[in-house]
């Protein structure tokens, strides 16, 4: 009974090492954040501020987290958030340049007096 007992506890204590092992083992995301910070400034260079400041503004809380996760040396949580930010960025940058095309678009119609758009319609629509 005694060496069971003795075996339990080696077996437990082999089970936390195991597991502080693996926590260990998760390497910092350093291109996912690498990716994501790129991510978000072509999100501002597409305007994003202006353009899609919700879809910006989660992309950057997203990359704060994982800013403040990885400085935590919680890698895994991390990983995930910057994985979240570059889709988040990604998101306001093509959101950002749909709008602009939108607005672009809009002045140019209102330019040739044709604010409609109906020039841009095929003829069978008319």
């Amino acid at each position: 009974m005694i060496w069971s007992a003795i075996g339990a506890g080696r077996a437990a204590l082999m089970s936390m090492l195991l597991v502080l092992a693996a926590c260990a083992s998760v390497p910092a995301p350093v291109q996912e954040m690498a990716a994501a910070e790129q991510a978000m400034q072509a999100a501002l260079d597409a305007e994003a501020a202006t353009f899609a400041p919700a879809e910006l503004d989660a992309a950057r809380r997203k990359l704060d987290a994982a800013r403040s996760a990885l400085q935590a040396q919680q890698h895994g949580e991390a990983g995930r958030l910057a994985e979240q930010a570059l889709v988040d960025a990604e998101l306001a940058q093509v959101t950002a340049r749909a709008e602009a095309a939108a607005r672009e678009a809009a002045a140019l119609r209102a330019q040739i007096g044709d604010p409609a758009g109906a020039a841009l319609r095929p003829a069978a629509a008319l």
